[in-house]
């Protein structure tokens, strides 16, 4: 047999075990569902949302609804209605009606109709600092920067922001009820008084741009610094027992700077969560935790760890390993088949053994998929086709793609066939020329017809998942879309966030 036949069979034997593997990130079948209760859908990241009607015919006909007109306006703070988060939706949400949730710089958080985008209901967790109270960052006011997680079977939203007024006086975490927005008892939780050894946390210099998780019961929050490095900052995990708040813990970088920023969040295989750090800033000769993957189990145990073995160069460049969210998938056929994809700054895309993330250099592949120090800050996704498994993301310059396929600033997508280990290949670049932004895949079974979403100055854009050619491109543009966001897909629908309010595409019936 021919080493192409041999690849061919082998890309087939994957597809066909993919289908039957996991698309949540940690055991059961083919997520059908229309929920989407967090950040890039899974707890794996995966960004995979099953749409059965939305064939690539039909996604050529898009066309934005206009009835759909939410207003995110309620903060009485200029500036205080940002969004940089993505949205959330809950089918059965508010009076048993669907309800889409999004939260504001102002520290507001809004349920909103799925069919006309009034509000239903709006909770603010307090006030939002018109400045942080150290001297860099560039988000005022700063209240609620990161996608929140839903408990769809306690009926709980889980959202996190900084609180104060001239300054960031506290870090909290809110539990609010999905069906109007009133605290939970016991919530919420100031992580301003959490430890971590005996390194105590300082709200100022902390900021939490990580996306939430819930796995196992456990509400896990990730922070890191402000843009410029100021201050005293380190790279948190925090982890809250989600029926008793009082029950919390966590882990944090040894080294300052550190920071876990990355606004796609951490990922999940069922156990605990796989954060990445960021570079040391006080330039330590020792490693203690900057450009790492771990794995963190419980409320803040570290069960295991890799870190890049050109560190202190990276720590030296900014290069950061967690500049961009890590993703977990499976990849039948592969050694190892349990895989962490994780894309640094500096453009390399690493594969990890997810049982075992290796250490020092301990790195199964080690690919690159852009050159330059700051290469890469962006949302990672994966999905699979009857081609292949691939992890698709947006770089900011040298794109490495193939031949007419671009470069500079891009969407990338790279196929990981199955191998010991798999050998990566660039598939393709689609063009991105606005903020730098996170893709995510819909397909109608699981692999078929997939197409890669994102957005790009605002206008909708999709692309074949296997090629990159293109198959829709809005003639309207939803305004300030910030980076790092990713449209979500409901019930045939595309739905992006932008400053006060979302934008939502659909096709004809």
């Amino acid at each position: 047999m021919s080493n192409t036949r041999s690849l061919a069979v082998g890309l087939l034997l994957s597809t066909i075990a993919w289908l039957g593997c996991s698309s949540k990130g940690g055991g059961g079948g083919l997520d059908t569902s229309q929920a989407v209760l967090e950040r890039n859908k899974h707890p794996n990241r995966d960004g995979v949302f099953v749409q059965p009607t939305l064939t690539k015919a039909k996604a050529a006909t898009m066309t934005s609804d206009t009835a759909f007109v939410p207003n995110l306006n309620a903060s009485t703070l200029t500036g205080g209605n940002n969004v940089w988060a993505s949205p959330l939706y809950l089918p059965n949400g508010p009076n048993g009606k669907g309800a889409f949730f999004a939260v504001t710089t102002g520290n507001d958080v809004y349920a909103l109709d799925e069919t006309t985008g009034a509000t239903v209901w709006t909770h603010n967790i307090g006030s939002s600092p018109t400045a942080n109270g150290v001297s860099c960052g560039n988000i005022h006011p700063l209240g609620i920067l990161s996608t929140p997680v839903i408990d769809a079977a306690s009926r709980t939203i889980y959202v996190a922001g900084a609180v104060g007024t001239t300054a960031i006086s506290s870090h909290q975490v809110h539990a609010l009820s999905v069906d109007d927005g009133s605290e939970r008892s016991g919530w919420p939780v100031d992580v301003s008084t959490v430890t971590s050894g005996s390194l105590a946390f300082m709200p100022p210099p902390q900021n939490q741009r990580s996306a939430l998780s819930l796995v196992g019961g456990k509400v896990y929050v990730a922070y890191g610094g402000h843009i410029g490095d100021c201050g005293p900052y380190h790279g948190w995990v925090i982890g809250i027992d989600a029926k008793d708040p009082t029950m919390r813990g966590a882990w944090a970088t040894g080294g300052q700077g550190e920071g876990i920023w990355a606004a796609g969040g951490m990922a999940s295989d069922g156990t605990g969560v796989f954060a990445l750090t960021g570079n040391n800033t006080a330039g330590v000769t020792t490693h203690l935790d900057s450009e790492e993957a771990v794995r963190i189990t419980g409320l803040g145990t570290l069960a295991d760890s890799f870190y890049a073995s050109a560190w202190k160069t990276m720590d030296s460049g900014d290069a950061d390993l967690g500049a961009s969210n890590p993703v977990y998938f499976e990849l039948p056929g592969a050694t190892p088949a349990k895989i962490l994809a994780v894309v640094s700054k500096d453009g390399h895309l690493y594969l990890l053994d997810a049982g075992h993330l290796g250490g020092m250099g301990g790195q199964k592949v080690d690919f690159m998929v852009a050159n330059g120090a700051m290469a890469i800050h962006t949302a990672v996704a994966s999905y699979a086709t009857a081609k292949g498994r691939y992890v698709v993301f947006g770089t900011d310059s040298g794109a490495v793609c193939p031949a007419g396929g671009g470069g500079g600033k891009a969407i990338v997508s790279v196929l990981i066939p199955p191998g010991a280990p798999p050998a990566p290949q660039v598939a393709w670049c689609a063009p991105l020329s606005g903020s730098t932004v996170g893709p995510i895949t819909t397909t109608t079974d699981g692999t078929s017809e997939a197409i890669v979403w994102y957005t790009n100055n605002g206008q909708l854009n999709g692309v074949d998942a296997d090629t990159g050619g293109a198959i829709f491109t809005s003639t309207d543009s939803c305004l300030n879309v910030r980076q790092w966001t990713s449209p979500i897909a409901v019930n045939g629908r595309l739905v992006v966030t932008g400053d006060t309010h979302l934008c939502s595409w659909s096709a004809p019936p």
